[in-house]
């Protein structure tokens, strides 16, 4: 089924095929790929979550994304991180996805967009980052 939708004012069309109950869906559309979300809010948890869970479970790929040099200076209390936004610790770098989730969901431009759908299972979803 093709469902019509706006991203920015701009109409798209995509189907109906995404079974992600995660608290987010994927759609492609004819103008690329995006990840949707009811609110930033809801992003900025997904987001924080994903590092979270990577660096709890899956150690060396966290080290191989953060980088040593990062995680010594956090231990130590000092200010590093991936990335031009630096914090102090762990928890705190964590936390700094909460007000910048596109720039984890939003790899194509690193941009929030608006979305709207008046279909019954995209009507509640607002917030589109395009993934490529």
């Amino acid at each position: 089924m093709k469902i019509i939708a706006y991203i920015n004012d701009d109409r798209i069309v995509f189907d109906s095929d995404d079974d992600n109950d995660n608290g987010y869906k994927t759609i492609e559309s004819d103008k690329g790929d995006f990840i949707l979300f009811e609110d930033s809010e809801i992003a900025g948890k997904e987001a924080r979550e994903y590092w979270e869970d990577m660096a709890e479970n899956d150690s060396k790929e966290f080290v191989c994304m953060v980088g040593e040099e990062t995680l010594v200076a956090w231990a130590l209390g000092q200010y590093a991180g991936p990335g031009s936004t630096h914090a102090q610790s762990l928890n705190e770098w964590l936390d700094l996805w909460l007000n910048t989730p596109e720039e984890h969901f939003a790899s194509y431009d690193n941009c929030e967009n608006t979305f709207i759908s008046k279909h019954p299972d995209y009507c509640d979803y607002t917030i589109a980052y395009r993934s490529n």
